[in-house]
């Protein structure tokens, strides 16, 4: 018995749940039919999406396209998608303008730097070799033909200084020469006081001559008098180094046989050194005569060696494309040797207008072939002799530091398309962040900087992080842009209130007679028939010059547009290809669809206003045409079906 009692208490437990889950459903219907839903059935929809503006279509591949109504992209065929007017983006005057929550901001990564205007170094890596200093060899030759009977400098690398001996040569032509000078010495000795002064200056200068001919082969002023207070003669001379330095190469041997002019030893001077680098075409605009070159060398890691530009070679090398700069070193140390390979840098200060500047230099000369030589005055080069030059014509701008600092802004700033530059500039003042598109001149680039020729002011804030996805929301958004600078071409005059008053029927023949020349113009351009265009164009403007229409206010329009029809015809004789007729053809569309606006609304045949958005670089053109399939006069058999008709006349 106790079975059903456990089984009627289950059957109330369920019955009470379910009562209390039919109240608890019944007050939130109740919640839901209440007066929050009255008052949504009376909110006016239709009068946000009239306060919001006509929608209008556009292509997410293509934002150029903007269109009254629903359908496909003309170019790429997909389906356009609803672009509603007004949103963020803001214009003022002729400015692009994009604006932002802060909360959209900070998620789209944008950040902004001050516009600046302070010095700046171009930082120029080159890499070269050590090489010698070609001003400091010495070619050691024999003089005189003989025999090599003995070698004082025996291997090569062996250090020397000017007058060492390096060998001694066997010659019997050193005999007579000795005995030519002994003889003019003698004959110096017996001049006497009663000899007349011009025998006197004949012999003295006899034995002078003698005597330089003698040290012109090599003896010393200290053997020449061994010579003459000997009295005898000596058929071996020593060959002495003409310069400190070290012997780079050995060419001959004891007891070699030797004529006049054979080479002997090749001596060069380690203590002066030279630097060859390889610039390239690009870093040619930062490097000067006499700027000042950091270098360093793997063999002394961490170390760091000095000199000055010397030479910029004025041809460029056709194998690597680079230049050769020379850099004068000093090498007292002889740390540096021939053919190590070096890493250097130019630092060079840049101006405003792009240039290097130094203005330690000002009121400078410095010497062309050795520009470590500096003076305060005009003068003479102290090692060659050449006048010195004025620093700015090596390219200096000397001016005050503080006068010639740039205008610059860092790299990531600018959106640069080849042909332009654009930058966003935040607006100040503004209730969201605001971003203005700025088309700029930019000069050279300068490490992590870009000089900023014209189109920015000093204290401006540009976007150096984000600016893509700026420009990419305003493509998106159809709005000029880096890619985009033209939104769209302008639309003609779309009135479709005919002018008022009635109409010559005379003046309306012939303008019906001009828009049938205007068509079959329209038709030649479609079919690339460039006679048959000049021909056509020739029909409109006879057609054009010969309508007249009686006085009044109700054709000024038609008089505005024959002057500007006039105008445009002048332009014919300039027209020597299918794209000149087809740019003079558009802005005669644009006088003749006003005037079929105007003039022949309701009246005539039924013609079509069409659009291509591809015409003249994405600028999008206007013409009419006299039937609803696209016959696209300003591509021809390129595009022939590219565009879209956008009002029936």
């Amino acid at each position: 018995m106790k079975v059903p009692s456990v089984i009627t208490k289950k059957k109330k437990l369920f019955t009470y749940v379910g009562l209390l889950l039919l109240v608890l459903f019944s007050a939130w219907v109740g919640s839901r039919i209440g007066s929050p839903r009255d008052e949504h059935d009376g909110h006016d929809h239709a009068a946000e999406d009239a306060a919001a503006g006509p929608t209008v279509w556009t292509c997410s591949m293509h934002p150029q396209i903007k269109l009254p109504k629903e359908g496909q992209c003309p170019i790429c065929f997909m389906d356009l998608i609803p672009l509603k007017n007004g949103g963020d983006d803001t214009g003022d005057g002729d400015a692009v303008r994009l604006s932002m929550s802060q909360n959209a901001r900070v998620l789209a990564g944008i950040v902004s730097a001050p516009v600046v205007k302070r010095s700046v170094n171009s930082s120029v890596r080159l890499t070269g070799k050590v090489a010698f200093d070609q001003t400091r060899l010495e070619m050691i030759t024999a003089r005189i033909p003989g025999r090599i009977d003995r070698l004082y400098v025996d291997y090569v690398g062996v250090p020397v200084r000017k007058g060492d001996h390096l060998a001694q040569i066997y010659s019997p032509e050193l005999v007579s020469l000795q005995k030519e000078l002994l003889e003019s010495s003698r004959a110096v000795d017996r001049l006497g006081p009663e000899t007349s002064e011009l025998v006197r200056g004949s012999v003295e200068r006899t034995f002078a001559a003698t005597k330089e001919k003698v040290r012109l082969l090599g003896f010393s002023g200290w053997e020449i008098q061994q010579v003459l207070d000997r009295g005898t003669t000596t058929d071996h001379m020593t060959i002495r180094a003409g310069q400190n330095g070290v012997v780079l190469r050995k060419m001959v041997e004891e007891g070699s046989y030797v004529q006049t002019g054979s080479p002997l030893f090749h001596v060069g001077d380690l203590g002066h050194l030279w630097v060859l680098l390889d610039a390239y075409e690009s870093d040619l605009a930062w490097i000067r005569l006499g700027q000042n070159v950091e270098f360093g060398v793997e063999a002394f890691p961490g170390e760091t060696f000095t000199g000055k530009v010397s030479f910029i070679d004025p041809v460029v090398d056709p194998k690597t494309r680079t230049v050769k700069v020379r850099v004068d070193v000093a090498n007292k140390d002889r740390k540096l040797k021939p053919d190590m390979f070096v890493r250097a840098q130019i630092k060079a200060p840049v101006s405003k207008s792009g240039k290097v500047q130094n203005a330690s230099l000002k009121g400078k000369w410095i010497s062309p072939m050795h520009p470590q030589i500096v003076k305060d005055k005009p003068g003479n080069c102290d090692i060659c002799g050449m006048p010195l030059v004025k620093a700015e014509e090596l390219g200096y701008v000397t001016s005050g530091v503080s006068e010639t600092n740039p205008l610059v802004i860092p790299a990531t700033a600018p959106l640069y398309t080849g042909e332009r530059s654009l930058v966003y500039v935040e607006v100040p003042d503004t209730e969201k962040p605001t971003y203005e598109a700025r088309e700029i001149a930019l000069g050279p680039r300068v490490d992590d900087h870009y000089v900023v020729k014209s189109g920015l002011e000093e204290g401006e804030m540009v976007v150096v992080n984000g600016a893509f996805k700026i420009d990419g929301e305003l493509q998106i958004r159809a709005k000029p842009s880096m890619m985009n600078p033209v939104a769209g071409a302008d639309d003609p005059d779309m009135s479709e209130t005919p002018v008022s008053g009635p109409i010559d029927e005379e003046f309306r023949e012939s303008l019906e007679n001009l828009v049938d020349n205007y068509l079959q113009l329209s038709n030649a351009l479609a079919d690339d028939e460039l006679g048959a265009s000049k021909k056509a164009f020739a029909k409109v403007k006879e057609s054009t010059i010969a309508t007249n229409a009686p006085t009044g206010d109700t054709y000024s329009l038609w008089r505005d547009a024959k002057k500007g029809l006039v105008k445009t015809f002048t332009r014919l004789s300039n027209v020597e290809d299918i794209e000149d007729a087809r740019g003079v053809f558009e802005d005669v569309s644009k006088e003749v669809i006003s005037l079929e606006k105007h003039y022949l609304k309701g009246h005539g045949d039924t013609r079509y206003l069409a659009y291509c958005p591809m015409a003249f670089n994405d600028k999008g053109a206007y013409w009419i045409q006299g039937d609803q399939e696209i016959n696209n006069p300003y591509f021809g058999a390129q595009m022939l079906k590219c565009g879209v008709i956008k009002d029936t006349l």
